[in-house]
C-alpha cells in the first residue's frame, strides 16, 4: 500500500513539472545599451536605442516609447517586429512632438512572452522645441473677396488665400497651426492650416440682409462661433467636431466671447434696440451664471485675476470706456476715463498690469492699473488693430494699409519695419511656430 501511494504521488509530481514546463515562465530580459544616462536630446531629435531583449521561450511583443514619471507613453509607441526569442535593438526613435515640455522622461523598451512583461528605462533629458513667431497674417478685403496675408518674420508679405464673401472676424490657433476667417452676411467660415495653405474644415454660412457669422474666438481646444440668426455660441474643436452650445437670450444675439476661469463671457446685443449685455456662463456646463448691462459694444475683453477682468469698448454719449469687471459680485468699476481721447478702436493686454489702447486721436496710450495712469506711447497712428508679440517683445500694429512693428519698452515704443498691403487690414493675427 505505501509502495502504491510513493508511486502516485510521484505521478502527480512528475505532472505538475510537465505542465509548468509547457507555459511560459520568468520575465523577458531587457538590457539598454544607449541612449545612456540623463542624456540629453533636443526637440525635434532621434534617438539612437539599441540593446538586447530575450526571453527562455519566446517573445511575443517588444515596443519603445517615451514615457513620464507615471510609465505613461507622452510620444508615439514603436511595435519591433519579432524575429527570434533573443533580439539585438537597433532603431531610430524620431522625438517629434513639438509640445512636449523640457524635463526629465523615460526611454522605455518593453517586452513580453506572452504572460508576463518585463519594463526597462532610461532616464534622459528633452529640452522643448523654442517658440519662435513663425508669421503675423493681415486680413484685407478686394473685389476678389477675403485675403489673408502672410508676413514673415522678415517683415515681406505674400498672399496667403482668398475666400469668397464679406468679413466679420479671424483668428489663429498656433497649438494646431490653424487660421480661421468668419464671413458675416455672406460667405462661410473657413478653416486653414497654416504656414502651409490647405483648407482643413469649414461651416457653410448663409447669404441674407442680416448676419450669420458674427464673431469667432479661440482658446486651447476650442473654437466658439457665435451666430446672429441661431442665437447661439457653439464650439467646435479644431477637426471641426462640435463639442457645446451656449443658448443666448431670447430676442438678443452674440458677438465677442471671452473663455476666463471656467466662465465663458459673452457680448450680447438686443436685435431690436442698442441694449448691450455681458453675459456669463458656466464653460464645463453651458447654464446661464448671470448677466449685466455694458456701457456699450465691445472692442476687447482680457483676464485680470481670479476674481476679474477688463472689458474695453465705446458708448455713443460718453465715448470710449474701460472697466474692470468682477466676476462673483457682477458690478462694473472704472478705475479711468477715456471719454477724452475719442473713439477706442483696439487694445492688447502686455500683461494683467498694463494695456496699448489705441484711439481715433491718432495715438497709442499705454494704461497701467498700479499705478493708475494713462500716458501716450506712439505718436501719429490710428491702429485699428494691436497685438503683443510675448516671445519678441515687439508690438505689431494696423493703420489703414499698413502693419508696422515696434520694439516694445517701458515708456514708448521704437518703430522697427512696416509693410504696406493693397488694402485696408481689418485684423492681424500672429502665428507661433507651436
Amino acid at each position: 500500500m505505501l509502495r502504491k501511494n510513493i508511486i502516485f504521488l510521484f505521478s502527480i509530481t512528475l505532472g505538475f513539472y510537465s505542465c509548468k514546463k509547457d507555459s511560459p515562465t520568468g520575465y523577458p530580459t531587457v538590457v539598454i545599451s544607449s541612449p545612456y544616462s540623463m542624456e540629453y536630446f533636443n526637440v525635434p531629435a532621434t534617438i539612437q536605442v539599441t540593446g538586447t531583449v530575450s526571453d527562455a521561450k519566446s517573445l511575443t511583443s517588444v515596443s519603445i516609447y517615451i514615457a513620464n514619471s507615471q510609465n505613461t507613453p507622452v510620444e508615439h509607441v514603436v511595435q519591433i517586429p519579432i524575429t527570434s526569442n533573443n533580439m539585438n535593438i537597433s532603431y531610430a526613435y524620431s522625438l517629434n512632438d513639438i509640445h512636449m515640455a523640457s524635463g526629465q522622461y523615460y526611454l522605455t523598451i518593453s517586452a513580453s512572452n506572452g504572460t508576463n512583461t518585463q519594463t526597462t528605462f532610461r532616464q534622459i533629458n528633452v529640452d522643448a522645441l523654442p517658440t519662435q513667431r513663425t508669421a503675423v497674417y493681415a486680413v484685407t478685403r478686394s473685389s476678389a473677396g477675403i485675403n489673408a496675408w502672410k508676413i514673415n518674420p522678415a517683415f515681406q508679405d505674400s498672399l496667403s488665400y482668398t475666400v469668397s464673401g464679406d468679413y466679420s472676424s479671424s483668428d489663429v490657433n498656433s497649438y494646431y497651426q490653424q487660421f480661421y476667417i468668419a464671413a458675416h452676411d455672406s460667405g462661410n467660415l473657413s478653416v486653414y492650416s497654416v504656414p502651409t495653405i490647405n483648407p482643413y474644415w469649414s461651416i457653410t454660412g448663409d447669404v441674407s440682409p442680416t448676419p450669420y457669422f458674427t464673431n469667432i474666438y479661440c482658446n486651447e481646444d476650442n473654437e466658439f462661433v457665435s451666430y446672429y440668426n441661431l442665437g447661439y455660441v457653439k464650439v467646435y474643436n479644431h477637426s471641426g467636431a462640435i463639442q457645446a452650445t451656449y443658448a443666448i437670450l431670447s430676442g438678443y444675439f452674440p458677438i465677442k466671447t471671452f473663455l476666463w476661469q471656467g466662465y465663458l463671457f459673452v457680448e450680447e446685443k438686443s436685435v431690436s434696440s442698442s441694449q448691450e449685455n455681458l453675459w456669463s456662463f458656466y464653460e464645463a456646463t453651458t447654464a446661464s451664471y448671470q448677466q449685466t448691462a455694458l456701457g456699450g459694444p465691445l472692442v476687447a475683453m482680457f483676464g485680470y485675476d481670479n476674481n476679474d477682468l477688463f472689458v474695453f469698448g465705446n458708448n455713443s454719449s460718453v465715448g470710449a470706456y474701460m472697466q474692470m469687471y468682477n466676476i462673483h459680485t457682477n458690478l462694473f468699476y472704472s478705475p479711468i476715463s477715456l471719454s477724452a481721447y475719442g473713439k477706442l478702436l483696439s487694445a492688447v493686454q502686455i500683461n494683467p498690469n498694463t494695456y496699448l489702447i489705441g484711439f481715433s486721436d491718432g495715438k497709442i496710450y499705454q494704461y497701467t492699473y498700479s499705478p493708475n495712469s494713462i500716458t501716450p506711447y506712439i505718436n501719429g497712428i490710428t491702429a485699428s488693430n494691436i497685438r503683443y508679440d510675448s516671445i519678441n517683445n515687439q508690438v505689431i500694429t494696423s493703420s489703414g494699409k499698413m502693419v508696422s512693428e515696434y520694439n516694445y519698452g517701458l515708456s514708448s515704443g521704437t518703430f522697427v519695419t512696416a509693410v504696406s498691403l493693397p488694402d485696408s487690414v481689418m485684423d492681424i493675427r500672429i502665428l507661433y511656430n507651436k
